[in-house]
């Protein structure tokens, strides 16, 4: 009994620091918007990254993906306001948005009823959905999760896709957006040097997401 009881001390001694390491190591990136700033997100460590930026200073599009392989991929891409006199994006504006995005899918999807889903950014209301596709191709994801959040100034879309044995992708994925934030055009000027500038291009969105 008493060894049993010191196993379970040093257990709780040791706890603080093997839950750090149980949970996954992130780490904290930022992308830059042409004109608007920066998108901070907090990601795995494990997870590669790359940044496809369009002519003209159009949203860039981030994409992670597995160090290992076609795995899953994580598509970000943060959309501001075309034009000043924009409205802002509200709860119900990106629930509709979400809403019409789940209808379009919903003929190729196992799901005959799409939920939405909603949850709260750390700076503004999201919603998304997740389907499975009933017959993926090779190259293609059997599951995807796809919606939008408000964080900041920007309106954020994103889709995660996975096959089987990655199912720690999507809360990891989940929580990435979740934290999201976004640095200003004007703070960022005054903010410390980003810990990433992906201002080049990088190879465009994975093919295969299809559903």
């Amino acid at each position: 009994m008493k060894r049993g009881l010191r196993a379970v001390l040093l257990l709780a001694l040791l706890w603080p620091t093997i839950a750090p390491q149980a949970a996954g190591l992130t780490v904290e990136k930022r992308y830059r918007l042409p004109g608007h700033g920066y998108l901070q997100l907090n990601v795995p460590a494990s997870w590669e990254d790359e940044l496809s930026q369009p002519p003209d200073e159009l949203p860039p599009t981030i994409t992670f993906r597995s160090r290992k392989g076609n795995e899953f991929a994580v598509l970000v891409t943060p959309i501001w306001p075309a034009r000043d006199d924009v409205p802002a994006s509200t709860r119900d504006s990106i629930r509709r948005s979400v809403e019409e995005v789940a209808a379009g899918v919903k003929d190729h999807a196992v799901e005959k009823t799409i939920q939405l889903v909603e949850f709260s950014g750390a700076s503004g209301p999201g919603f998304y959905f997740s389907v499975t596709d009933p017959a993926p191709k090779p190259d293609e994801y059997r599951f995807m999760t796809q919606g939008m959040v408000k964080v900041g100034g920007l309106l954020v879309t994103f889709t995660i896709l996975t096959n089987d044995g990655n199912a720690q992708i999507k809360p990891d994925a989940l929580a990435a957006i979740r934290g999201a934030t976004h640095i200003g055009a004007r703070r960022a000027k005054q903010a410390k040097p980003a810990l990433r500038d992906d201002s080049v291009d990088a190879p465009s969105a994975p093919e295969g997401t299809r559903i």
